[in-house]
């Protein structure tokens, strides 16, 4: 299979001139930013807001969801102008999926394919042009990562459905537009066909929104008390919710892949270039030289998932199990490289210097590579989904759902 990325056409020469100078521009003033983890402790208003509003001009210009729709506000552009934005983006430490705060990344898509004509032009612009941030709930506390339990129920009240229950582990520290919310609108229906989509506005009365502190710094919990939805806002028709999971939970569990790559080993090795220890380099030290090969060894292994599942998916040649091949891989290598630093940098790697970039960085990578293990599933999720998808146990593979 090739995915390799061709050499630019003159269009495209022209349009990562375009992009290489827009972003000089507007990316002027963040050199100072850390652009810090979404479930960082730190919370840094200044970086929020700049990639807020960063969202926002990339939205503007099409180029935030660069292959949606021009109708529903995305740029209506090429694979190739993907490939340009992200990797672009890319040298200034960020991407495209993380510009700012939000999971309009993985909701964009399942209303683009779900929704009706009415709903996408309602809800994707705003999303699209990063006008809106939106939670995905789905984790209750009862079922963990089997979101199939849901008990929050949403029952239909003449044109409203009306919400009550309680979802975990969700959000940031800012308070949603929205919430993407999955619910149960058949109590007494069978497993995974009682279950619907409502995309919910996040400042609808008896929404309560409670923070949870972590170890890998800020969770909420969402409560739902006779909360009155549209239902209009009802996404891919009632009790039709698992089929619609099953796009949106694909991307979630990695079928989107993307092109950029991990800068920790570069911040590492910058590290140990300039960190002394015993009158010499860190870098000096065989044994840390040896550790960070094999964490640029293993780093190189998720950017070629991530990158095959880019290729497969905006070729619309879904790959059976390479979503959560990738996802998977990528958890345990992050608990591995959390450890690694750990070796390298010795009680340092716990402290958090926000005078030192990489260091505050480190400190970050140490304390969530355990919680890694758990965000979107956990990895007997993982096995369990690749296992379904080679065939094993079963006649036939699960086949990897469309999400484009």
């Amino acid at each position: 299979m090739d995915f390799s990325l061709s050499p630019d056409t003159p269009a495209i020469a022209a349009f990562r001139k375009e992009v290489q100078e827009w972003l000089q521009e507007n990316m002027r003033g963040a050199e100072h930013l850390r652009w810090s983890g979404i479930w960082s402790t730190r919370e840094n208003e200044e970086e929020y807001r700049f990639r807020r509003e960063l969202a926002r001009k990339l939205g503007e210009k099409g180029w935030l969801f660069p292959m949606f729709p021009v109708q529903y506000g995305g740029g209506g552009l090429t694979v190739d102008h993907q490939l340009v934005l992200e990797t672009e983006i890319g040298r200034h430490g960020l991407n495209l999926n993380s510009v700012f705060y939000t999971l309009a990344r993985l909701v964009a898509p399942a209303i683009l394919k779900w929704g009706s004509e009415e709903q996408k032009r309602e809800f994707l612009p705003p999303m699209l042009r990063g006008e809106v941030s939106v939670w995905q709930v789905l984790t209750e506390p009862q079922g963990g990562s089997d979101v199939a339990t849901c008990r929050t129920k949403a029952l239909r009240d003449g044109d409203h459905y009306v919400v009550n229950g309680q979802k975990i582990m969700v959000g940031y520290h800012h308070p949603p537009d929205f919430l993407w919310a999955l619910v149960c609108t058949d109590p007494s229906g069978p497993r995974h066909e009682n279950l619907s989509w409502l995309y919910i506005p996040g400042n609808s009365a008896g929404i309560t929104i409670q923070p949870m502190h972590l170890m890998m710094g800020i969770k909420n919990s969402v409560f739902f008390d006779n909360v009155r939805v549209p239902a209009f806002n009802l996404v891919g028709g009632e009790n039709n919710g698992w089929k619609v999971a099953n796009t949106y939970l694909e991307l979630e569990h990695g079928g989107g892949g993307n092109v950029t790559e991990d800068p920790l080993v570069v911040r590492l090795v910058r590290y140990c270039q300039r960190t002394q220890g015993d009158g010499k380099t860190l870098m000096e030290d065989q044994s840390i030289r040896d550790i960070i090969a094999d964490t640029l060894i293993e780093l190189d292994v998720v950017r070629l998932f991530a990158l095959r599942n880019f290729w497969c998916r905006y070729v619309r040649e879904p790959h059976p199990y390479g979503g959560v091949q990738y996802i998977y891989h990528q958890r345990v290598v992050r608990l591995r490289n959390a450890e690694r630093l750990q070796r390298i940098l010795g009680y340092d790697a716990l402290v958090t210097d926000l005078s030192v970039h990489e260091q505050a960085d480190f400190e970050y990578a140490v304390r969530s590579g355990p919680g890694w293990l758990h965000g979107g599933g956990t990895l007997d999720t993982d096995r369990l989904i690749f296992a379904r998808r080679l065939g094993l146990g079963r006649p036939t593979g699960e086949a990897a759902p469309t999400t484009v």
